[in-house]
C-alpha cells in the first residue's frame, strides 16, 4: 500500500540542506540517543522522559507517537519535505531503515536513507486542500485523507497533483477524531463536519465557543480556525502542544526539537473581523492561458454571462485577467487574436484572510475580485453580484422579522391590557412591547384567538410563530454563517408573513 509522510527539516530548516546533499530524511530531538532497539512506541517514550525530563506526559505522547512513524515507515513510502524558506517542497522516496549517526551533530542523528526524485516541486503545482496538509505543524505526520498518498506519489513521477475525486467520510464522533489525530498525526475535515460532531449546524458565537472548549478539553487544535473561512472549506486538526518550535511557535528558551504547551487558559484567542474567506465565493473557476486563441475566452463569457475570466500558468498562478473591454482593444487594435493580447496583468485580487468591509469599494469599483492564496494560484472569484446576493441572505432575515413583529404588534393592538394573556400582560403594563415568543401565548389563548377572527387554523398559526421564534432565537446569537442557509426557517418565516398581511392591511398608499 503506498503511504506518505510529511517529515520536517527543522525550526529554521538548518536539516534541509544535509538532507538533500546526503540523501536523508532527518529529524531532530537532540537529547536522544539510538531508537534502534525500540520496539513500540511505549519503549520510545520511556527514553523521551528520561532525556526530556521535565517535558508534560501530553507533549512526550505526541513525540514517541512521531518518532514511532519515522522509525516504521517502510521502504518505499513516500516522504515530503516543505522548504521553510522557499515556495517548494522536496519529494523523495524511503530507501533505507532507521539509522542513529552517533558521529553526525546533535539534531541530525536521526535519520531514513531517502532518494530526493523531486528536490524543487512548486508549492503552486499542489492543490490547496493536500498543501494544507503538508503544512500541518507536527514534525512527523502521515499524510492518509483525500487521497493524499497517491496523490503525492503522482506528485513525484509527474510534478502535477490530479486532486482528489472522492468524498472522505468524516469521523463519527469526538472520539473517532481523536483517534485519527493520534494515528496519523493530523485529521482534515470541512468545518461543516467539526461542528457537527457535536450536534451543531450553523457557527454561531456560542457555538463556536463551545467547540472551542470541547477541542481544547481534547487537546487538538485547528488551522485554519473552523469559524474563520467557508462552512464547507477544509481544515486540519492536531494535537494541541504538538507543534515543533520554529515551524509555528517561537520560544527562544526551548530546543528545537520541543513543543510549545498547549494554551492553560483555554482556546487561543480568535481574529473576529469580516474576511474575504467568510463569505462563499465561486471555486470553480474557468480559466484561460495567456497563449489561448481569444476566442476560448469569448466562447464561455458570451454562454456564461461571464464579465471576465482570470488567465492562468500551467499551475494556476494568476498572470491577469481577460475583459470584454481588453478583447474590445485588442480587436480594435487589429493584434493577434490571443488572450495575451487582451490581457489585464493588474487585475483586483484578495485573499481569504483579507478585510471584506476594506475591499467591498474596490469589488463594486472592478465588478470582481479574484480569490488567490499565498503562492497566487487562483482559488476563487468573488462578483459584485456575488456580494449583492450575500448582503441579501444576511439582511432578508432580520427584514422579515422585523416587519414580522411589527404586524404583530400591531395586531395585539386590539386588546386592553386585561384583555391579554398574563404572560404578556405584565410586559405591556411595564410599556415594553412583547417578545416574538410571547405572541404565541396570545394565539393560543381561546379568547384571545377567537376576537382576532382569523381564517386560519389556531394549531397551525401556533406552530408556525413556534418555528419563528426559535430562528429569531437562533439568528440572536451572531453566526459567521448567513441566516439564510436555513431555508426551512427562512421560508417559515416569510410564509407566516404573507399570512399576517391577509389580515393586517397597510394603509392605502
Amino acid at each position: 500500500m503506498i503511504r506518505a509522510w510529511t517529515v520536517r527539516g527543522g525550526q529554521s530548516g538548518e536539516r534541509e540542506q544535509v538532507a538533500l546533499s546526503e540523501k536523508l530524511a532527518i529529524v531532530g530531538w537532540k537529547e536522544l540517543g539510538d531508537l534502534g532497539d525500540c520496539s513500540s512506541a511505549d519503549d520510545i517514550g520511556d527514553l523521551l522522559a528520561k532525556a526530556y525530563p521535565g517535558e508534560a506526559v501530553g507533549t512526550i505522547d505526541s513525540w514517541k507517537r512521531q518518532l514511532w512513524r519515522f522509525i516504521t515507515m517502510e521502504i518505499g513510502d513516500y516522504i515530503v519535505m516543505p522548504r521553510k524558506h522557499l515556495s517548494v517542497v522536496a519529494l523523495g522516496v524511503l530507501t533505507g531503515p532507521y539509522e542513529f549517526r552517533a558521529e553526525a551533530p546533535p539534531g541530525f542523528r536521526h535519520v531514513r536513507r531517502t532518494s530526493w526524485v523531486r528536490p524543487s516541486v512548486e508549492r503552486a503545482a499542489i492543490r490547496g486542500d493536500l498543501r494544507d496538509s503538508m503544512g500541518a505543524f507536527l514534525t512527523v505526520s502521515e499524510l492518509s485523507r483525500r487521497d493524499a498518498a497517491a496523490r503525492v506519489q503522482a506528485l513525484a513521477k509527474t510534478g502535477t497533483d490530479p486532486g482528489y475525486m472522492g468524498d472522505g467520510e468524516p469521523p463519527g464522533s469526538p472520539e473517532d477524531l481523536v483517534t485519527d489525530v493520534r494515528d496519523s498525526g493530523t485529521r482534515q475535515l470541512t468545518a461543516r463536519d467539526l461542528i457537527g460532531l457535536w450536534g451543531w449546524k450553523r457557527r454561531t458565537s456560542d457555538v463556536t465557543d463551545l467547540v472551542d472548549q470541547h477541542l481544547a478539553e481534547l487537546g487538538l487544535r485547528v488551522d485554519p480556525h473552523f469559524g474563520d473561512g467557508q462552512l464547507d472549506g477544509l481544515v486540519t486538526v492536531s494535537a494541541e502542544g504538538s507543534t515543533e518550535l520554529g515551524d509555528g511557535i517561537r520560544d527562544q528558551a526551548r530546543g528545537d526539537d520541543q513543543q510549545a504547551r498547549p494554551n492553560a487558559d483555554g482556546p487561543r484567542d480568535r481574529d473576529l473581523t469580516w474576511r474575504i474567506g467568510n463569505l462563499p465565493f465561486v471555486q470553480e473557476v474557468v480559466t484561460v492561458r495567456a497563449g489561448d486563441a481569444l476566442s476560448r475566452a469569448i466562447t464561455p463569457m458570451v454562454e456564461r454571462d461571464f464579465s471576465q475570466l482570470p488567465v492562468v500558468d500551467h499551475n494556476n498562478v494568476l498572470r491577469g485577467v481577460v475583459t470584454w473591454e481588453g478583447i474590445a482593444r485588442a480587436q480594435l487594435g487589429g493584434r493577434t487574436a490571443t488572450v495575451a493580447n487582451a490581457l489585464d496583468p493588474h487585475p483586483e485580487t484578495a485573499r481569504v484572510e483579507h478585510a471584506l468591509f476594506d475591499r467591498m469599494d474596490r469589488i463594486q469599483r472592478s465588478g470582481f475580485t479574484i480569490i488567490v492564496d499565498g503562492e497566487n494560484t487562483v482559488i476563487g472569484i468573488l462578483t459584485s453580484t456575488d456580494l449583492a446576493g450575500q448582503l441579501k441572505q444576511r439582511i432578508e432575515p432580520f427584514i422579515l422579522l422585523e416587519e414580522l413583529e411589527r404586524r404583530l404588534r400591531r395586531l395585539s393592538k386590539r386588546f386592553s391590557a386585561d384583555e391579554l394573556p398574563k404572560q404578556i400582560r405584565r410586559t405591556v403594563e411595564r410599556g415594553q412591547h412583547p417578545s416574538l415568543g410571547q405572541y404565541v401565548f396570545l394565539v393560543e389563548d381561546a379568547h384571545c384567538w377567537d376576537r382576532l377572527q382569523w381564517p386560519f387554523e389556531q394549531q397551525d398559526i401556533s406552530r408556525r410563530l413556534a418555528t419563528v421564534r426559535d430562528y429569531r432565537n437562533d439568528l440572536a446569537h451572531w453566526a459567521v454563517d448567513a441566516p439564510a442557509e436555513d431555508a426551512a426557517a427562512l421560508a417559515a418565516t416569510s410564509g407566516l408573513l404573507r399570512l399576517l398581511k391577509l389580515v393586517d392591511h397597510d394603509p392605502a398608499v
